[in-house]
């Protein structure tokens, strides 16, 4: 008779640096500071940062990319009703980042399909 054995758990040490460095980064592109976002702003934005890779990134005709897009405008509109805005007046669209929303900054609307 064999005795069982267990593997040992995969090792996370480091994970911590790399979420905390990727957050950073997050942070420095947003161009807001660290302290002026509370952990659901931060979520919110990083999924719209994610959303909007795929939406671009994706083919016209797939399903998957439609949903990417919509959910995107979705989570812009909540990053609005939080005080985010994408963009100022005269900006390209190069030059908007998402930033605490001044005088000029453009707010994103709600989706159509959003219910009340």
């Amino acid at each position: 008779m064999t005795t069982p054995t267990t593997t040992p758990a995969p090792s996370i040490h480091g994970v911590g640096k790399v979420t905390i460095s990727l957050l950073s980064a997050l942070l420095l592109a947003t161009g807001l500071p660290a302290q002026a976002q509370d952990a659901e702003t931060q979520a919110l934005l990083a999924d719209e940062a994610i959303l909007n890779s795929r939406c671009r990134g994706g083919s016209g005709d797939d399903t998957d990319t439609w949903q990417a897009c919509g959910a995107r405008d979705y989570v812009g509109w909540l990053l609005s009703e939080r005080g985010y805005c994408y963009g100022k007046d005269g900006q390209s669209g190069a030059e908007m980042e998402w930033h605490a929303c001044t005088e000029g900054s453009l707010t994103m609307p709600k989706p159509a399909f959003a219910q009340p």
